[in-house]
């Protein structure tokens, strides 16, 4: 089902990205060449690098299945008001911060107000939240691989830590945003090009899909519930994704290593507030869940592709693409979702790698190592940290979760109290703050009680069967719960 035509649009995608992200690198004869792209990258590609490691093959994939789904809808949409939200705050009050010195990462920034141990177990925080989401964001990839080429799990998920490793090592940040930009116009062109054929193949097009989407109530976009067990409803949207959003866009090295790229603090303040045009990107493909709801209400899966769809629903967008796409445009999809889950990797490697060494590495290991050294050091730590991710990823395959909820679920470990501390630090002037290893212990285990019911009943007699609130309040639980605990009250003479 997958052809040589296929095949052919698939490398000559990869050999066109290796070579736009090899030619626009820059030099490399530094950490700060290889880690910051020598702080000389436009805002229009941090902008677009930052949408496209936010998409991922998690939106790519399993967006269009969540509407897909029996009861699906629109209401994922609701999502993007807390990352509105929470990018104008990143741009007002947090960009500022980590332009006042050169720093590396947020991490230093938390260094230099409330001391190294602080900055190292929020990196500590980092590695772990890191190695979770972005090992979904693998195995969701993965899962198509699978499909189309009959590998094994293990071998897809081997080929996709490959590529990221090599254009990792290739030209650290820089080539990373610049081989981004590319797949930021492959994965909108993807979308475009599933959208409209599989529109074209129903028996009025565009008005069947309408009519049909709308009889399922698939556009149905808002739902004011009050039930805190359920995701996707308008207060979680308003009230606790800003939390997770501004975890994401403000402390998250992953997301802020790409501002501390721009040229200034404004041109980092115009990448995150223009990275905004992102939102739409859920628009497009969870229009094309609906289409591909119309497309088998005329024409079911049958025989073995429909029992893995009905085994996995993340399957059914892949399943469409290598059953009913001719070939060429196949080629053109599946060489966005690789770009999808590349981006994501690549990113996580050079956050990872950055962070290791300057803030394990260099510190403990060798304080005055030149240059040279540390930059060889860096791209061994890149090979290290694709390793772990595969690994990770690897272990996900066992999971039951669709990818959507598995992807958030995973990071409401660390982004709360990596908030709480980001948001101790900048009152740290003005407050004093205790207890700060407690106080992180105490946020972790609070979503851990509350993400496995198993733990919370014994001690109080109750029976839940599934996590007691729904994963984005467990973001503001966490970073409020982490920040309250430390906080001892405002400083003598302070104003």
């Amino acid at each position: 089902m997958f052809g040589t035509l296929d095949w052919a649009v698939v490398a000559a995608y990869i050999v066109v990205t290796t070579i736009v992200g090899h030619r626009l690198k820059g030099r490399q004869k530094s950490t700060r060449d290889f880690f910051l792209g020598g702080r000389s990258l436009p805002w229009y590609a941090v902008s677009a690098s930052t949408i496209a490691t936010t998409i991922s093959a998690v939106t790519f994939i399993g967006v269009p299945a969540l509407v897909y789904a029996n009861e699906g809808s629109f209401v994922y949409l609701q999502l993007a008001l807390g990352g509105i939200i929470a990018r104008i705050l990143v741009a007002r009050f947090l960009v500022p911060l980590y332009y006042e010195k050169e720093f590396y990462s947020p991490y230093e920034y938390m260094t230099d107000r409330l001391g190294a141990v602080v900055g190292r177990v929020t990196a500590g925080m980092f590695f772990l939240g890191g190695v979770l989401g972005q090992g979904v964001r693998v195995y969701a990839t993965a899962l198509v691989l699978e499909l189309i080429t009959g590998w094994s799990m293990m071998t897809s998920i081997f080929v996709i830590a490959v590529f990221s490793i090599m254009w990792t090592w290739m030209g650290g940040i820089a080539a990373v945003i610049w081989t981004d930009f590319v797949q930021f116009f492959v994965l909108i062109i993807g979308g475009f090009a599933a959208l409209i054929y599989v529109t074209n193949a129903l028996p009025d097009q565009w008005e069947s899909l309408v009519a049909i989407g709308n009889q399922a109530g698939k556009f149905r976009t808002f739902d004011f519930s009050t039930d805190p067990r359920i995701a996707f409803t308008f207060w979680a949207a308003l009230i606790a994704m800003p939390f997770q959003n501004v975890a994401v866009y403000g402390t998250d090295h992953l997301f802020v290593q790409r501002l501390l790229c721009c040229r200034n603090q404004r041109e980092a303040q115009k990448a995150v507030l223009w990275s905004t045009l992102g939102e739409l990107v859920p628009v497009l493909m969870l229009t094309v869940g609906v289409g591909l709801f119309a497309f088998y209400q005329y024409y079911p899966l049958q025989g073995e592709l429909a029992a893995l769809v009905d085994e996995r629903g993340d399957r059914v967008f892949p399943a469409f693409i290598i059953t009913e796409i001719p070939s060429g445009l196949k080629g053109l999809l599946i060489a966005g979702i690789l770009s999808a889950a590349i981006s994501s990797l690549d990113s996580i490697l050079a956050a990872l790698s950055q962070i290791s060494l300057t803030m394990f590495y260099k510190p403990f290991v060798e304080p005055d190592a030149d240059e040279t050294r540390l930059l060889k050091i860096s791209r061994l730590l890149v090979i290290f940290w694709g390793i772990v991710l595969a690994v990770m990823a690897w272990q996900f395959s066992a999971s039951k979760l669709d990818i959507v909820t598995l992807a958030f679920s995973m990071t409401t470990y660390t982004w709360g109290p990596m908030l709480g501390l980001f948001l101790l630090s900048m009152v740290a002037k003005r407050f004093r703050v205790a207890g700060i290893g407690w106080s992180v212990l105490l946020s972790i285990f609070t979503v851990l009680v509350i993400n496995e019911p198993e733990i919370l009943n014994p001690f109080f007699g109750t029976n839940y069967d599934s996590p007691v609130l729904a994963w984005p309040w467990l973001f503001p639980i966490g970073a409020l719960c982490c920040f309250l605990t430390a906080l001892r009250g405002r400083k003598t003479g302070s104003t």
